[in-house]
């Protein structure tokens, strides 16, 4: 059997914000004004979900943003690029002091090549 769906007055929604929108997050929830349905409060989730369900487009402000995750790559000169900052730190000490132009030379030279060939 169906259980009825959990329902709010429209003065429930000024006066129990929080627990209204709580619910709603759980399960859609029935607004009422004068004892009649006047609309149903569902979460973004469902919303979405819904939306999809009916071939309709989402509203891009409601698509989730998906975390930026940053790995560390390998680096060509063989900093550890772990630590971006201490990284930054070294190249920049290490560009100073000129005691690695050798491989930073080798370096520009291959990434070059690659560019070079791409034009053509």
């Amino acid at each position: 059997m169906e259980r009825a769906m959990l329902s709010f007055t429209s003065a429930d929604l000024q006066r129990r914000t929080g627990e209204v929108q709580a619910s709603a997050g759980q399960e859609p929830v029935v607004l009422t004004d004068y004892g009649k349905p006047r609309n149903v409060m569902v979460s973004v989730e469902e919303y979405v979900r819904l939306k999809k369900a009916a071939g309709e487009t989402v509203p891009p402000a409601l698509i989730p943003k998906r975390p930026v995750v940053v790995r560390a790559m390998p680096d060509a000169l063989g900093y550890d690029t772990h630590d971006l900052d201490a990284a930054a730190r070294r190249m920049a000490e290490d560009a100073l002091s000129g005691s690695t132009a050798v491989a930073v030379d080798a370096e520009l030279a291959r990434v070059r090549s690659l560019f070079a060939g791409a034009r053509r």
